[in-house]
């Protein structure tokens, strides 16, 4: 069979197998066991290749949709660590996540581990399962995991010398919802400081 180019989905450096019996499709992802030391895992096939094999394939165990869809069916777990708190990090499983969440922004909720909601962001994928179980909320844009709600409104403040004006965006006032999560209303404008008109 043909060489190709595969790019494992945790992110690791791609490499050349040899298909060995098996037909793969280019742009496919399938969960992959090898003959030699390459670690069994999720694979997204890149293209041919005209390279020398690095290792060959023992057996596709299943193909996916896409890399998230794999780590979630063959129980990976995503690496994440606190906004807040420096050195606080951990693994929190792929399944409860509805897309996938690496380079995104998520509030964990826990009362058992944590008393809380942690804000944090999510770094890393790792082949093993996780313990614990959140309730998981996000993705934010950032690592406020601060909602927003509504459409944001822009102040247009003109220049001193009225030759046109600035558009920007004003603080908005900021509310706690029903689970504990901190809303931002852009629809609204502080008014004020953070503490309210007397701030």
């Amino acid at each position: 069979m043909a060489n190709y180019l595969l790019i494992p989905c945790s992110g690791d450096t791609s490499f050349v197998v040899d298909a060995g019996a098996f037909s793969i499709i280019e742009g496919n992802t399938y969960y992959l066991t090898f003959t030699g030391a390459t670690k069994p895992g999720c694979y997204t096939v890149n293209s041919t290749s005209v390279s020398p094999a690095d290792d060959t394939i023992d057996t596709v165990v299943d193909e996916y949709n896409d890399c998230f869809s794999c780590f979630v069916e063959n129980n990976y777990s995503y690496h994440a660590q606190s906004c807040d708190i420096p050195g606080l990090e951990g693994f929190i499983n792929a399944n409860q996540f509805n897309e996938d969440p690496q380079g995104k922004f998520f509030t964990l909720c826990s009362e058992e581990l944590f008393g809380g909601c942690l804000c944090v962001e999510v770094i890393g994928v790792n082949p093993l399962p996780a313990e614990n179980t959140f309730v998981v909320l996000g993705p934010f844009k950032d690592c406020t995991c601060i909602l927003s709600a509504n459409t944001e409104n822009f102040i247009c403040i003109p220049d001193c010398e009225f030759t046109g004006s600035t558009s920007v965006s004003p603080p908005h006032p900021i509310w706690i919802n029903g689970s504990g999560v901190p809303v931002m209303q852009t629809n609204m404008v502080l008014i004020g400081s953070g503490n309210g008109l007397n701030g």
